[in-house]
């Protein structure tokens, strides 16, 4: 283990060292935005989870999600209607301000307005892949094809830290202060984040497409370069198969945690000191896993990965219904999200077009992302209704097989795409 992390950090460094001074720059500050969005996200989350259950209980969860798809829908529209028109910075500029605002409303009324850690459970399931959407696009148009297979674990794994810091302080300090009181660190850590941000902008060679360069179109411009291309469908379709095992598997976990934690902050702080373990085993994914993963079984046979490895342990679920089995079941799948199927979801974007790396990776990446928990919610009430919730792990079996499947379309025309570039420079 040591010999490989020792060779990890001598060719990172063999690599950086290739780079330009300007390239470094960007690096570094991208990494900085990748960690700030993590903080504050994994901070707000587990605040956010509790509310919504303390209000609503678990049960009301597939509901959240089913009312996520209009707001979805509008958000991706307005995004690819805008991007164009204002460019990244300017944007983002404008969602830093609404994040800040909306959030210390948040913060001040919630025991006061029923409906707002309703609102505020899906205005953060939003906000932060807006983010995380402009952020990556920047990066997109500025990482070249040969590199990106290390440096975004990297990425990833800077985030994991931030995640880890942001976990922390409901961890320790939910029962001290109260949940609510502690959305308020939105704005330190946000003010930071527009700071880095902007900095690694001003190191650029690339920003979104503009009005002369690019077709007009809003969400309906997205969906028809997705259809066109069969290399997006698959990033799609395996987003969705993503999603949905989290949203089932997040479902069983918060109706555990319900159960056995009744009072909102202590539910809190345990809700962040599972994320916090979950963060840790990220992390460890995100500088070592992944690129020993991808290392050793290559890229096509890493997208088979992630699928047999939560389609084992829902078994394992099956076989031992019980609350530390579905902890675990939880953290592997947040982990294998945020780390290896991260990794190689954004090195499909990599070879696309800009106009397809923006708009339509705006389409998948915040309203699939979202709106796929929509059809786990009707699979789950359905269940509920008509059958019975253990059956829900079944369901992230078949999904997984499915997921499966569908390696093999995909990856095709990714080798295809990619093999035609590298003939061509």
């Amino acid at each position: 283990m040591i010999g490989i992390v020792k060779k990890n950090f001598l060719t990172l460094r063999e690599e950086l060292n290739s780079y330009t001074a300007r390239e470094r720059a960007f690096i570094f500050f991208a990494m900085l935005c990748s960690f700030f969005v993590c903080c504050e996200y994994s901070l707000i989350r587990p605040v956010s989870s509790s509310l919504f259950i303390s209000t609503f209980s678990a049960k009301w969860l597939p509901y959240a999600w089913l009312a996520l798809v209009p707001f979805n829908f509008w958000v991706v529209s307005l995004y690819n209607r805008l991007i164009p028109k204002w460019g990244s910075k300017r944007l983002f500029l404008v969602l830093i301000f609404l994040v800040i605002v909306t959030n210390t409303f948040v913060a001040l009324f919630s025991r006061k307005i029923t409906a707002l850690p309703f609102v505020f459970y899906m205005w953060k399931e939003i906000y932060v892949l807006l983010m995380f959407q402009l952020i990556w696009s920047v990066i997109h148009a500025n990482i070249q094809l040969k590199k990106a297979k290390y440096l975004y674990g990297i990425f990833y794994g800077i985030g994991g830290l931030g995640s880890m810091l942001g976990a922390s302080f409901p961890s320790f300090f939910a029962v001290a202060y109260g949940s609510e009181n502690l959305i308020f660190l939105t704005l330190p850590i946000y003010l930071l984040l527009l700071f880095v941000y902007w900095k690694m902008c001003s190191y650029c060679d690339g920003d979104v497409p503009n009005q002369e360069s690019e077709e007009k179109g809003g969400f309906l411009h997205g969906l028809k370069l997705i259809r066109g291309s069969r290399l997006l469908i698959f990033t799609l379709l395996i987003v969705v198969f993503m999603q949905m095992i989290t949203a089932i598997v997040d479902f069983q976990f918060n109706g555990f945690i319900e159960r056995i934690f009744s009072e909102k902050d202590v539910r809190t702080e345990y809700y962040a000191r599972i994320l916090g373990v979950m963060h840790s085993c990220t992390v460890v994914l995100q500088f070592l896993g992944t690129y020993m993963v991808i290392k050793w079984m290559g890229f096509r046979r890493s997208h088979y990965f992630v699928p047999f490895l939560l389609a084992f342990f829902a078994g394992l679920f099956i076989v031992f219904p019980l609350f530390p089995i579905v902890s675990l079941l939880f953290i592997s799948c947040k982990s294998l999200d945020f780390s290896v199927f991260g990794v190689v979801k954004e090195m499909l974007y990599v070879p696309l077009k800009p106009d397809e790396k923006f708009r339509a990776k705006a389409v998948i990446d915040i309203f699939a992302y979202r709106t796929s928990k929509a059809f786990a919610s009707i699979l789950i009430i359905a269940i509920n209704s008509f059958v019975s919730l253990h059956m829900l792990s079944w369901l992230n079996l078949a999904i997984a097989a499915g997921w499966m499947l569908s390696v093999s379309y995909g990856l095709r025309e990714y080798e295809k795409i990619t093999t035609a570039q590298e003939t061509i420079s």
